[in-house]
């Protein structure tokens, strides 16, 4: 019922691409930076993940379905148009039989009445010649009123046959155009409904990329964010052990300067330990006598 192929007709390209996962190399930077950043959009990555999964399943199940509408629609099509010719092969050979055997019919009745006329003819002969030896003239009048009737009986049923014909191509022909015309409506709303159909579909994969495009780009710049973060605290992290480093330095030149000026009499063996930590630094100096 509608002309439809369905292998021409693809919709893959429709479909949105599968995301594809993210990794530390695609911003620049290693993943030791970042150890201690905390991502609180796992559950909802979670759940968006299972809302597309979701929505693909529903995709592929409406697509299945409306292919097997239409696959159902064209077998049902078939059908009906060999049912068609079916019922119209036997209207034909009905009436080609009936167009015989009123043939034939005629055929036998045409030879009758001949058969009929000549015999009466035969005899009306016979007759004229008897009369013609007596002398007398006689003029013949011959009226054959059951031929008129019959002829004008079969004129009559050739008439009303004819009028029943052109009924019947009347209401076939009536029939054919609403059923074309039922043909053209249900295809023009199915057009419709699959291009319906298809703008939706691109719609919503063309907001899905604008959407993954926001989210990537918002990730990107958290990354840059988090990245220079961590940098400014290793480089004021580094400078503050640089400058705790120097000032251990400088106290050390300071007590060995002492200590090489210090006049002591005895041996002593002088022993340092020094802590860095990040908010304070631990200096101790031992003398040791051996």
């Amino acid at each position: 019922m509608h002309d439809i192929i369905l292998s021409d007709f693809n919709i893959d390209w429709m479909m949105p691409p599968s995301p594809l996962p993210l990794t530390s190399s695609d911003f620049g930077f290693h993943p030791s930076l970042v150890i201690h950043s905390y991502d609180p959009t796992a559950p909802d990555k979670e759940l968006q993940a299972i809302k597309i999964q979701a929505w693909w399943r529903g995709a592929l199940v409406r697509r299945t379905l409306l292919h097997a509408a239409l696959r159902a629609c064209i077998i049902q099509w078939w059908w009906k148009q060999k049912l068609a010719e079916l019922l119209e092969k036997r209207r034909r050979a009905a009436l080609q039989q009936d167009m015989r055997q009123n043939w034939a019919v005629v055929k036998l009745q045409s030879y009758v009445r001949m058969w009929r006329i000549r015999l009466r003819y035969c005899r009306l002969l016979n007759a004229v010649r008897i009369i013609q030896k007596d002398g007398h003239l006689i003029l013949i009048v011959i009226e054959d009123s059951e031929e008129i009737t019959a002829w004008k009986m079969k004129k009559q049923r050739q008439l009303s046959k004819k009028k029943k014909a052109l009924k019947e191509r009347i209401k076939a022909a009536t029939k054919i155009q609403a059923w074309w015309r039922g043909t053209l409506v249900r295809r023009t709303l199915l057009h419709a409904a699959l291009r319906a159909w298809v703008i939706q579909c691109w719609w919503r994969m063309t907001l899905d990329r604008r959407l993954q495009k926001k989210r990537r780009a918002a990730l990107i710049t958290y990354a840059h964010a988090e990245r220079a973060v961590v940098k400014l605290q290793s480089l004021v992290r580094m400078w503050r052990v640089h400058w705790r480093y120097c000032q251990v330095l400088n106290a050390i030149y300071i007590i060995q300067c002492h200590w090489q000026c210090h006049n002591c009499q005895t041996c002593a063996l002088l022993r340092g330990h020094c802590v860095v930590t990040a908010t304070h630094l631990q200096f101790h100096i031992e003398i040791i006598n051996p």
